[in-house]
């Protein structure tokens, strides 16, 4: 299959929609760009075009995937019922980066849903996605646009490296603004509870629904039903080991680990923020990516997926990367570094 390519970075050609509706409507699969990640979407109500998704990504069949909507009128047809917390989220978040766990209409497909009588649904805020879902009046299912695992695309390049001639078209979008996937919260529970950490944080939705929960499989627990995407298996992992360095570790036990696992530093990352650099120097680690500053954890977000890629680029096989404190932005951060490392952390017996 040659895949096409849609360049809207600039210009949002209404001939390029058309034929991109066109093809959603006629059960192609299309990677789009969303503020966080690119997303690889299907009609939702096409189960043959969902399971083009599974396919090209590889995707386990009880992952569920989350629906895309331009507007409140598509959420209605979707779900039983919108509760007051909802409303409040959506007056407060959409479109953004945030996507709510609902009751769905039994009319929604089973393939989409893993099976579940709950769906994720988000209104996300890229002009080009939210043009295509309102001018098409479509609602698009969509996982990353990546293979299952890997680090999330942030760029069309990333999509194209992984499910070039896997899928029928890519729309150029740009660079993704949040670099990682959506929040996800379950308003299906007693207290609404967090699935999946995002950009927007666990602060921010308790100042405008008051107190809500992290699900357990957060905190350390495994879980057995996904009800979400990110919960059940190792995601976000780039093709090298991946070392947690936790606290800023004495470079001697990096050593120490470097000399017992014959790890070679010249096929070796270092990751780190910009104001610990110089502390990692004389590891002798040839590759090192700057995660910013500190003080500007969202950037570093933005730029994590992207760097873990370009370890890849680089044949690394050994990456060490710094860790954050657990709260705000820094608890989604290192959720994902957990992922990606498979909780492998380097730290002090």
């Amino acid at each position: 299959m040659v895949t096409k390519y849609y360049d809207l970075r600039e210009n949002i050609n209404e001939d390029n929609l058309d034929e991109i509706i066109k093809a959603y409507k006629d059960g192609e699969v299309i990677a789009f760009p969303t503020e966080t990640v690119y997303g690889l979407g299907a009609n939702i109500y096409d189960d043959e075009a969902i399971g083009k998704i599974y396919q090209a990504k590889n995707r386990p069949k009880d992952n569920p995937l989350i629906a895309h909507i331009g507007n409140i009128s598509q959420l209605e047809s979707l779900v039983k019922e919108i509760p007051i917390k909802a409303k409040l989220l959506i007056d407060s978040f959409w479109p953004g980066p945030l996507t709510i766990i609902f009751k769905k209409n039994k009319d929604i497909s089973q393939i989409a849903t893993a099976g579940l009588d709950t769906i994720g649904i988000r209104m996300p805020d890229h002009p080009v996605i939210e043009t295509i879902l309102i001018k098409g009046n479509l609602v698009l299912v969509a996982p990353s646009a990546n293979i299952s695992g890997s680090p999330s695309p942030t760029t069309m390049k990333h999509v194209l490296a992984d499910l070039d001639s896997l899928i029928y078209g890519i729309i150029d979008g740009g660079n993704c603004e949040e670099g990682i996937e959506s929040t996800i919260i379950d308003l299906t529970c007693e207290v609404p509870t967090i699935l999946r950490p995002g950009t927007i944080t666990k602060e921010d939705i308790e100042v405008e629904i008051g107190e809500i929960e992290l699900d357990e499989s957060l905190l350390g627990s495994s879980t057995l039903i996904a009800k979400a995407p990110g919960m059940k298996y190792r995601h976000y992992a780039p093709k090298a080991k991946v070392y947690i360095i936790e606290n800023r570790i004495k470079t001697d036990l990096i050593k120490i680990e470097i000399k017992k696992e014959k790890i070679d530093v010249n096929k070796s990352a270092i990751i780190s923020f910009e104001e610990n650099r110089k502390h990692y120097e004389e590891l002798g680690i040839l590759h090192k990516f700057s995660l910013g500053s500190m003080m500007d954890l969202k950037y570093g977000i933005r730029n994590l997926y992207r760097i873990l890629r370009d370890c890849d680029i680089l044949g690394i096989e050994n990456i060490f990367i710094e860790d954050y404190k657990e709260i705000g932005l820094g608890f989604s951060y290192m959720n994902r570094l957990k992922k990606a490392a498979n909780q492998n952390f380097l730290k002090e017996k």
